[in-house]
């Protein structure tokens, strides 16, 4: 499903026509103006047929979803009034119900509209596309070097981001402008990597149900894949030959990707793969291989039993597990390694209904070997580390984060602040082992990096990071 960056004046201009050529006819019995014009009966087909070509032009839009239906309801209004030898205008009552429901539809359609502005920055360099061919997949690698000449060279640090199973790397450009200021950030897609309706269940069910958690399981091993192909071919990609220096290197990954590179962290296999990783930042990711089938429940019969009581026990234990096989959190948690990041919905501190989906990441967190840190902006919600809070601001509203929290100002900024920040500090300094103290930052072959603002209130804990703070 294709997600664009849509200027909010740009899409205005198809939803005003179709709010007009909707309402036009509606209003045709309260105007004496309107009454002799014939045409207008032809207006709300043409909406309907606007409406419909938004999706292919902006992408899936679902605030335009009511005013589809609402012009769908008008056209066959009109097509039953005239098959009756009737006119729409000839019912003042059913114009006002339907002028009624095309005003609830089109509320939501403005009001949800897009956010951003299609501007580029004057000093903004341009995004670079690369295929790579492997094993029968083509993936579009997406380069955005970074924007300050002084920062991009060689030896610049790099942000690679495994984008999220929701939106993939559309639904990340403007995050990716945003780091590109000091960073240079790479990430990729390839055919039927966004599939959300697939990926929805296992988002919500896989940390309950088994079949889900397996499908869970089956996208981390898919996105341990994509690392393991990627990551070797980045020195090619950023223009590095022979035995140039390879860049320092950090790795974001969403959902799934998350969880592999958490998982992989422990395990040193990306430093194997790429030799100057820094860590590892795991975005709304749900550790789904830290889960097992759940054993069937077994109940507990007295040796004395008789053999009617032994035989009602099996029955009953049949009829309790003929139900769906859930998972429990018993699987192994990422080990000891690259430090790594878990950035969680505000959500996630909603106590205690809203951290069952997170059991794993908290775990993780605090009972996981480190080093390790664990934030959450406490506003943001399940997509809002995307670019949907500008693009698809319908999303935040329909899965906010931690009620009653103040609403960020500037979620892409935050989003950006965030990984930039954790980049900047593991850039800076060595991690110290547990016990000891850090060492003096050693000198860089680039400018420092700013630590950059966050305007979200952000949640946060950690441990073995030499008290790194956000």
């Amino acid at each position: 499903m294709p997600y664009s960056i849509v200027s909010m004046k740009e899409i205005w201009v198809p939803q005003t026509f179709i709010v007009i050529f909707l309402a036009l006819p509606l209003f045709r019995p309260y105007s004496k103006s309107l009454r002799p014009v014939d045409g207008l009966g032809w207006l709300p087909a043409i909406a309907l047929l606007i409406t419909i070509g938004i999706f292919p032009a902006y992408g899936f839009r679902p605030e335009c979803l009511p005013v589809l239906f609402a012009g769908l309801l008008i056209c066959a209004a009109n097509l039953l009034f005239r098959l009756t030898g009737s006119s729409l205008n000839q019912s003042p009552f059913v114009t006002a119900v339907l002028l009624i429901f095309l005003t609830a539809a089109v509320i939501p359609m403005f009001a949800f509209s897009s956010r951003t502005h299609t501007e580029t920055e004057e000093n903004a360099r341009p995004v670079r596309v690369e295929s790579i061919e492997d094993s029968g997949r083509n993936f579009d690698l997406r380069i955005y070097e970074a924007n300050q000449p002084a920062v991009f060279s060689p030896a610049a640090p790099v942000i690679f981001i495994i984008p999220p199973e929701l939106g993939s790397a559309d639904s990340l450009e403007l995050v990716c402008k945003e780091l590109q200021k000091f960073f240079t950030v790479v990430t990729y897609t390839h055919k039927d990597y966004d599939a959300p309706l697939r990926y929805w269940r296992i988002f919500k069910k896989a940390a309950d149900l088994y079949s889900a958690n397996e499908r869970g399981k089956a996208l981390e091993a898919e996105r341990r894949t994509d690392i393991a192909l990627l990551l070797p071919r980045l020195p090619s990609v950023l223009g590095i030959t022979g035995r140039g220096e390879l860049p320092p290197l950090l790795l974001a990954g969403y959902g799934a990707g998350g969880s592999a590179l958490a998982y992989m962290a422990g395990e040193n296999t990306l430093t194997y793969r790429y030799g100057k990783t820094l860590g590892v930042i795991a975005i709304e990711s749900r550790l789904w291989s830290s889960y097992r089938k759940k054993d069937p429940h077994v109940s507990e019969i007295p040796e004395a039993a008789g053999k009617i009581r032994y035989q009602w026990a099996l029955f009953a234990d049949r009829f309790r597990n003929m139900g769906a096989q859930r998972v429990i959190r018993m699987g192994p948690l990422p080990g000891t390694g690259l430090p790594v990041m878990y950035l969680l919905s505000g959500r996630a501190l909603d106590v205690p209904k809203g951290q069952k989906p997170y059991e794993a990441v908290i775990d993780a967190m605090r009972s996981g070997p480190g080093p390790a840190a664990l934030a959450a902006i406490e506003s943001a919600g399940l997509l809002d580390y995307q670019d949907f809070p500008l693009t698809h601001p319908v999303y935040s509203f329909l899965l906010p984060g931690q009620k009653g929290t103040k609403k960020s100002s500037n979620p892409i900024g935050d989003t950006a602040g965030i990984i930039g920040n954790f980049a900047a500090y593991l850039l800076e300094r060595e991690i110290p082992a547990a016990g000891e103290e850090p060492e003096a930052p050693a000198p860089l072959p680039y400018p420092a990096f700013p630590r950059l603002p966050i305007d979200g209130n952000v949640y946060f804990e950690s441990k073995g990071l030499g008290g790194f703070r956000l």
